[in-house]
């Protein structure tokens, strides 16, 4: 057992390093989580998991999440090369939401995400909304197919996914250039052109809660390697936001490793590649780590 697990850390401090030394400061995430698994009755199993993310090369917390879920098997082939799962659950995620500096105006050469002295400097309107938590509910169902050939498992899930999230207040910085008026100078007996201050306030805003649905497709391969405890995967996962057209919104890259010990310890190191932004991740590569005791 001691050197499974100095095997495993050797690899998860190997994918650290690599990624931190590719993609600097500001690219590297940790997803790790823990969970519990208990079967119900055969063929179905209950499922408990908490898990914690960091960000910006592993300096920021991202969120936390809790959540529940209940698997089944719906059908299985004699020979058990075949199988179809089905899968329901419940999400709770708290999230921190980053800081975002948007550009008040008309130009479109100027972009948003510039700092606020980039703003200021340039004589240009702007807003920053500093980090705000965030409370999200998550509901998921899902359908999984797997298929072994030799040493090799095939899987393909589909996955619906809704989320909605609660209102939450935010902090706000406003800031305008003062523009230029006519005004009445009496010593003068004449209008004059005075240019206005700038305004530099802090308000409290209100966001609204919103709703996503998301409907996930991942495609992957496990291979089982002869007299090793550790086995291999790959998938590639397509996110498709069913509210906004069935536009792909991101794509996922999963590659790592998995093994059990003593059949109920389960362990899984993984290198995440997501290649867009969104209100869940940042893009870039993380790091994953898993463990799920079985009962």
């Amino acid at each position: 057992m001691k050197k499974n697990l100095s095997v495993f850390l050797s690899i998860l401090t190997a994918a650290l390093t690599l990624s931190q030394a590719v993609y600097g400061q500001d690219g590297t995430g940790l997803w790790a989580s823990a969970g519990l698994e208990k079967k119900i009755v055969k063929g179905t199993d209950l499922d408990v998991e908490a898990e914690y993310r960091l960000t910006g090369n592993l300096k920021t917390f991202d969120r936390w999440s809790a959540g529940l879920s209940l698997s089944t098997r719906l059908f299985r082939s004699n020979d058990k090369s075949f199988n179809v799962k089905a899968a329901a659950g419940y999400k709770f995620i708290r999230v921190q939401n980053p800081e975002s500096v948007k550009y008040k105006g008309d130009s479109l050469d100027i972009l948003d995400g510039q700092s606020p002295q980039f703003y200021i400097d340039g004589g240009h309107d702007f807003n920053q909304t500093f980090p705000y938590y965030e409370n999200r509910h998550r509901f998921a169902a899902s359908l999984q197919a797997s298929w072994e050939i030799s040493r090799f498992k095939f899987s393909l899930r589909e996955s619906y996914q809704f989320t909605c999230s609660d209102s939450v207040q935010a902090d706000r910085r406003i800031y305008r250039i003062g523009g230029t008026v006519e005004k009445y100078d009496p010593e003068a007996e004449d209008f004059v052109q005075v240019k206005e201050p700038d305004t530099d306030n802090m308000v409290t805003v209100w966001k609204s809660g919103t709703d996503k649905h998301v409907l996930r497709s991942r495609i992957g391969v496990d291979y089982n390697i002869p007299h090793w405890k550790f086995d291999p995967f790959i998938s590639m996962e397509f996110f498709n936001r069913i509210d906004k057209e069935w536009t792909l919104a991101k794509t996922r890259l999963t590659a790592g490793i998995e093994f059990s010990l003593a059949k109920k310890h389960d362990f899984q190191v993984a290198y995440i590649r997501q290649d867009r932004n969104d209100d869940d991740e940042p893009a870039g590569p993380v790091v994953s780590i898993s463990y799920k005791y079985s009962f």
